[in-house]
């Protein structure tokens, strides 16, 4: 049930700010995969959720010993900003290294070109994510946060304010924000990510610009928006085809 009214409420807020600022005003609302989004916001938590939680059981065993009470003890006496703008940068840190691996390596690109099948972006695209690829991002995110002790109330709000991040930058606004780009992801920023145009593949991997301009991973030209999205394969259109996707023999195409 709260699912059901945490969609209606995002569909209100940010599908009124798509019919108010669009950035591509030809794109229907109930565009092509809208269903098949629909089917990824509402089964995806179950099976990443648990999937996760049994991950990290394992890993719990295994890196306890790593843990420094003393160091945990030091970061959780610092200010709810400070704690929170180290575990933003540490956890982003750890994001782009998971999402640049994602479009290099062929068994993870597998399931992370279910998200980049998109040939249209709203909000409800960011939904669009195989379980197995969240399961590992929350945990390559998760570990260094949790070995550093930051507190539950970081870990929260780490989480809504990534959720809430994720879910304006596949918008299909038209919102640009030249300075704020440098500093946090933006929808500028990150529709560039989701661009087919061959200048900007592989591109702004990060929540945080700041990492992608240091490893030279940032693209954002002045007065200009993507062209097109999506990927050169054939991903399928149904919800069940797309989570059975990354297990058939097929490569990457270039």
């Amino acid at each position: 049930m709260k699912f059901a009214i945490a969609f209606l409420l995002l569909w209100l807020v940010f599908g009124t700010l798509e019919w108010l600022f669009p950035l591509r005003k030809e794109q229907k609302h109930f565009r092509q995969g809208w269903l098949t989004d629909v089917a990824h916001f509402f089964f995806n938590h179950i099976f990443a959720n648990v999937g996760t939680y049994l991950v990290v059981a394992f890993l719990y065993i295994f890196f306890k010993g790593w843990i420094s009470p003393s160091l945990q003890t030091a970061i959780r006496s610092q200010p709810a900003f400070f704690q929170f703008a180290e575990a933003f940068f540490i956890a982003q840190l750890a994001f782009y290294t998971v999402h640049r691996l994602a479009h290099t390596v062929p068994w993870l690109w597998r399931f992370h070109v279910i998200h980049h099948s998109s040939a249209e972006l709203d909000w409800l695209a960011s939904a669009r994510l195989h379980p197995v690829e969240t399961i590992v991002v929350n945990i390559v995110v998760g570990i260094p946060l949790f070995l550093l002790g930051f507190t539950r109330e970081t870990f929260g709000a780490y989480l809504v304010f990534g959720a809430v991040l994720s879910i304006l930058n596949h918008a299909n606004t038209r919102f640009q924000f030249p300075i704020l780009n440098r500093i946090i992801a933006t929808p500028d920023f990150h529709h560039w990510h989701h661009s087919n145009d061959l200048e900007a593949r592989d591109k702004n991997f990060s929540g945080f610009p700041l990492i992608d301009l240091m490893f030279g991973t940032y693209y954002v030209p002045k007065n200009k928006m993507p062209q097109t999205y999506g990927v050169d394969e054939t991903v399928p259109n149904t919800y069940w085809q797309q989570m059975l996707y990354p297990f058939r023999l097929h490569h990457r195409a270039d």
